[in-house]
């Protein structure tokens, strides 16, 4: 069965893959047809850069995401134009857009796409045109701009409105299993990993799809409420997995209902059962603790079904929404730059970084007029990375591949002398290049691909291939000299940060949510509630560059964050809780410390008769002691808002 699945599994990467190949093929020749062979490059970049910005949703605002790209386009090609023609104005120019394209699209809660972007203008820059080839060059990259806006709405168009069935109906499966496991006494390891994937794709996807610069949609604030009731009745089963007494059946039994019920999209949940349980559970007035999951489960299923019955009514358009949807000013875009401009911003650090080598390498090849210099320019700023150990590891991975790569080609070229066998060469070697996932694997194909380029019509190859790996050797050592000396950043810098980001938001948070009197920001709550999945994603990525860090702080936040929003929405659906909601924030105004504050909450926990009162204490009680356990230290301060970088 497995060797089934393998097979076919198999089958459909070849497909794929080679259904995009043939694509991509199709679609950089009739650009080139259009445009001429100056712009096929253009092309290529275009088709690349269409491909990678999909994981990005540019359809929520269209006509100005367009505009953007077009100015983007038109900006870098007039760049590349000026730096071919005037060398000294070429230095500063180089300099100034490496340093923007480093910084401005480098630093993402998502995967970075400063490479493709820096490609896309360097390649201008080392395929020089006449001025009187300039207007063509100008109509090449507005197309370029609308191709990938046209593709963008083929696929992204309602993103959020096409995925999230789907991942609801995955998470609310996965949670049946995991129910069925606990009563089994099965391992729940990976049913979690499971789980927590595919809360952060959700997560991920609201926050691409779901809001605009000034507000949350109401499709995306709807998806976030169902999802935290998810999420908390998942916790819920963690904390009975890993409680000492026995499992109590029967709950388990009115969870694995109430999660069909929600994947049936029922517009209401009985509860009239739990209800029962609840009321016997009051006659325990002072031993909440004991049943906390009940009550918190009994509280998501009233939540759920005020979300539930505008499950399949909202709508993800962009209109105007209440004020308290509005995101405040210092979540917009002018505020966030604001905050980031400073040395002591990573983004900041390896613009710099990247814009001195890019400039000053080019600037040597250019007044030199080395042959075959581009390719140090090409290593120096795909070796330059914002963190000194994935520039170590890339530059090992770059040698090695490049030296397999020329070693191929020597043998290859040195007995195939016919252009058009070595032309299939080529076209082999860019399609195989789709398959690698290693960087030393994919440098392998970039080698072979550059050499076959430059050698198809060359007698004798082995020039070529000398020079090429004497010039990736010259870039590696001038980015490892930068990578040591202009600014340097650490991965340890980078898990600080995203811990101290973790501790921002989840303060911030509190404040709005615990002590904040007056109406709530409903987008702001929204966005924090995510931030802990998108510093998981983020740290997903940089194991990737050979980032270790433990999950064990990010787990906590989540729990913590997904508990915070269902007290959010207690208090905005029952009257009751927002009454003790009020009285919690009169405890805090006469608290001058977190210590404080939890005193006085286990002060009231001893006079209060409300069970409410008493369910809402014990909980904010229990956050306050693990916030505690946090250790979070007030002169450590980092900038949440550098990684909300969606609002710039």
């Amino acid at each position: 069965m497995t060797m089934n699945k393998n097979k076919k599994d198999l089958i459909s990467l070849f497909l794929s893959k080679t259904l995009i190949f043939i694509v991509v093929v199709l679609m950089v020749s009739t650009f080139k047809g259009i445009f001429w062979d100056e712009n096929s490059l253009i092309g290529v970049t275009s088709v690349v850069l269409m491909l990678v910005l999909l994981q990005m949703d540019l359809t929520i605002h269209p006509i100005e995401n367009l505009f953007n790209l077009v100015v983007l386009n038109l900006a870098l090609g007039l760049s590349a134009f000026i730096v071919t023609h005037n060398i000294w104005l070429g230095l500063i120019l180089n300099f100034l857009v490496m340093l923007f394209i480093g910084y401005f699209f480098s630093y993402e809660l998502k995967k970075p796409v400063n490479m493709m972007i820096g490609l896309h203008y360097m390649l201008m820059v080392v395929s020089p045109i006449t001025i009187s080839q300039l207007p063509l060059r100008f109509l090449s990259l507005i197309a370029g701009a609308f191709m990938i806006m046209a593709v963008q709405l083929l696929s992204n168009k309602n993103k959020l409105v096409k995925s999230r069935k789907k991942i609801l109906d995955s998470i609310s499966d996965t949670i049946l299993l995991k129910i069925d496991f606990l009563k089994k006494g099965n391992d729940l390891t990976k049913l979690n990993a499971t789980l927590s994937e595919s809360i952060n794709i959700l997560k991920s996807a609201i926050f691409d799809s779901g809001k605009s610069k000034s507000h949350i949609t109401e499709f995306g604030k709807n998806t976030i409420d169902i999802l935290s009731c998810l999420e908390k009745i998942n916790i819920i089963l963690d904390n009975i997995n890993n409680e000492d007494t026995d499992f109590d059946l029967e709950f388990l039994d009115d969870v694995c209902n109430v999660v069909k019920d929600i994947k049936d999209e029922k517009v209401y949940i009985d509860i009239i059962n739990l209800e029962k349980r609840y009321k016997k559970c009051d006659l325990n007035l002072y031993d909440i603790s004991s049943n906390i999951n009940i009550y918190d489960f009994i509280n998501s299923i009233k939540n759920l079904n005020f979300e539930m019955e505008n499950y399949s009514k909202v709508t993800n358009k962009q209109k105007d929404i209440r004020n308290e949807l509005l995101i405040p000013q210092e979540f917009k875009s002018i505020n966030v730059q604001k905050r980031l401009i400073n040395l002591n911003s990573t983004r900041i650090a390896y613009g710099i970084r990247l814009g001195l080598v890019v400039s000053l390498t080019f600037f040597v090849v250019d007044f030199f007029n080395i042959n075959f210099g581009e390719w140090s320019v090409y290593t120096v700023f795909a070796l330059s990375q914002p963190h000194s150990e994935y520039t170590v590891t890339k530059s090992g991975k770059r040698i090695i591949g490049t030296i397999i790569g020329a070693v191929i080609m020597a043998v290859l070229f040195n007995i195939v002398t016919d252009s058009g066998l070595r032309t299939i060469m080529l076209i082999a070697a860019g399609y195989l290049m789709s398959y690698a996932s290693d960087y030393r694997d994919l440098v392998i194909f970039v080698t072979i691909s550059s050499i076959a380029s430059a050698a198809i019509y060359v007698v004798n190859p082995n020039f070529i291939i000398i020079n090429r790996i004497v010039f990736v050797i010259i870039g590696m050592i001038i980015s490892l000299i930068a990578n040591k000396l202009v600014l340097p950043r650490k991965l340890s810098d980078e898990e600080q940060n995203l811990n101290n980001i973790q501790r921002q938001s989840t303060e911030k948070m509190i404040k709005e949510v615990l002590f904040d009197e007056g109406s709530k920001n409903e987008s702001v709550i929204g966005l924090l509630y995510l931030v802990p999945s998108l510093v998981d994603l983020r740290i997903d990525y940089l194991k990737q560059n050979g980032l270790k860090m433990s999950r064990n702080f990010i787990e906590k936040n989540k729990i913590l964050m997904t508990d915070l929003y269902q007290i959010y929405l207690l208090q905005k659906n029952d009257v009751d809780y927002k009454k003790a909601l009020c009285l919690l924030n009169e405890k805090a105004l006469h608290s001058t410390s977190m210590d404080v504050f939890e005193a006085r909450i286990q002060e009231a926990m001893k006079s209060t008769n409300n069970i409410k009162e008493m369910i809402l204490f014990t909980k904010v009680s229990i956050m306050l002691r693990d916030i505690n356990s946090m250790k979070y230290d007030e002169n450590i301060k980092s900038d949440l808002y550098q990684f909300l970088t969606i609002f710039s």
